[in-house]
């Protein structure tokens, strides 16, 4: 193979430029001809990973529609969208989309934020300010440890940062006061009709927390999926919004906790903050989940009967921990106790969590190669969008054209996973004509960011 002239940038070793012919159109699409220089000879070939990815469909056969969505009917890309060595790229007419609102956040944020200030300041009068300020320095270290395992598995299709913050306040400030007034109550209530016998003093932890805890932490990730569903595209994004509630409300009940504690604040923070930093984790993903699969169901009702669901078993993992720790005797106790009531459930949910992302993985690819008959996608672009490894590859090689070729790619491959879920959606049929506008949005946005890329690199 010739080496390439200098003002061109070669794709790094293991990317040969493909040869082939287009392929056919696969059954049931329209047969569209890509002009000459669509990507159908594209850059490279290869990003790391399998050339053709696996055709199966994700999370089970309940999840089987009787008919799919339109085919994909935006036209192949043009001329100016793959560049040669020769010519620039000419921009295409800036499309004007309109800016997405933000109501909701903004609302959330102010009411969340004043909640979380007003809980610390609360404690800080009830327990004395050094005490408030060590227990919320101390607080950090457990919301790190979790917040770092949430970027982790967030990382996959990043959700919006505003978002994100508004359910972080949700938890800390919202779903943190409601259940301090809330609590007593309720565990007084039911517990003096379930569990006479038992002492009153536990009655709120037993009964009244995995109750009204995980309602309001609930009600944050519920809000989230019927008002931004378009964020909210199955069970792993549901695991990152509740795992982000949880932390939220765990960080300030640990400095209300740790405030309180005296002179066992260190004993408390071992317990809570080391040896189950994971716990509202551990019961709210399980509404995350429940909401999740309800966002692949046919059905647009299905949170109805599968959020509780996930309800019932946020509150039976959170009252069999709470219930555990108010009865048990000695370090023995305490150990099982975290041992089957914690770590266990933890290492379940981390095998779950796995489970899950490759049958995200395997739902991208079948999504994707969809746009590969009309042009849009190479199979090669499929295979390195599905593969972490391949993403990073082709940031690297993109770097080469520059900072500006380098957020081009960056660009395209966060549009190419968005329009994945937007594909997803015409499947599902929960956003309808807005998925249709945002495939054909998407789409232009592959095609600019990919030529801007290759012009940058000269290939």
């Amino acid at each position: 193979m010739q080496n390439p002239p200098q003002h061109q940038q070669a794709p790094p070793q293991g990317y040969p430029v493909q040869q082939s012919a287009p392929q056919q159109p696969q059954q049931g699409y329209p047969a569209q001809q890509a002009p000459q220089g669509a990507p159908h000879q594209p850059y490279q070939a290869s990003y790391g990973g399998p050339a053709h990815p696996q055709q199966r469909s994700a999370y089970g056969s309940h999840l089987q529609y009787a008919q799919a969505p339109a085919p994909v009917s935006v036209a192949p890309p043009s001329e100016q969208y793959a560049p040669s060595a020769q010519h620039g790229w000419v921009a295409a007419p800036a499309r004007r989309h309109p800016r997405r609102r933000v109501v909701f956040e903004i609302l959330v944020l102010a009411l969340g934020t004043l909640g979380v200030l007003s809980s610390v300041a609360v404690t800080a009068l009830a327990f004395g300010v050094g005490n408030s300020f060590t227990a919320t320095f101390v607080a950090l270290i457990p919301l790190a440890i979790v917040g770092f395992a949430v970027i982790w598995v967030d990382r996959w299709e990043p959700e919006p940062r505003l978002l994100l913050a508004a359910a972080f306040v949700w938890g800390g400030g919202v779903a943190v006061w409601l259940s301090s007034l809330l609590n007593g109550a309720v565990g007084t209530a039911l517990g003096s009709n379930l569990a006479p016998s038992m002492p009153p003093e536990v009655l709120p932890a037993v009964f009244g927390a995995p109750v009204v805890e995980e309602f309001w932490k609930g009600l944050g990730v519920l809000l989230i999926f019927l008002i931004r569903r378009r964020h909210f595209n199955g069970p792993v994004d549901g695991i990152v919004y509740a795992s982000v509630i949880a932390a939220a409300f765990a960080f300030v009940e640990n400095i209300q906790y740790l405030s309180s504690a005296g002179d066992q604040m260190a004993f408390m923070f071992v317990l809570r903050g080391l040896l189950s930093p994971f716990g509202h984790l551990i019961y709210t993903a399980c509404i995350g989940v429940a909401l999740g699969l309800a966002s692949r169901h046919k059905s647009k009702l299905a949170w109805l009967w599968m959020m509780p669901i996930g309800y019932l078993g946020a509150m039976l993992l959170h009252g069999a921990w709470n219930g555990a720790a108010s009865f048990a005797g000695g370090l023995g106790g305490l150990a099982a106790m975290l041992v089957f009531l914690n770590w266990v459930p933890l290492v379940i949910w981390a095998i779950i969590l796995v489970w899950l992302r490759k049958k995200e993985t395997q739902l991208l690819a079948e999504r994707l190669s969809e746009y590969v008959p009309s042009g849009w996608l190479v199979p090669q672009e499929v295979a390195m969008l599905t593969s972490m490894q391949g993403r990073r590859n082709a940031k690297q090689w993109a770097a080469k054209g520059g900072p500006q070729a380098a957020a081009a790619m960056k660009s395209f491959q966060k549009a190419a996973v968005n329009l994945a879920y937007a594909r997803q959606d015409l499947y599902t049929g929960h956003t309808g004509i807005r998925a249709r506008q945002d495939e054909m949005a998407l789409l232009e946005t592959i095609g600019r960011t990919r030529a801007q890329f290759k012009t940058a690199l000269g290939v």
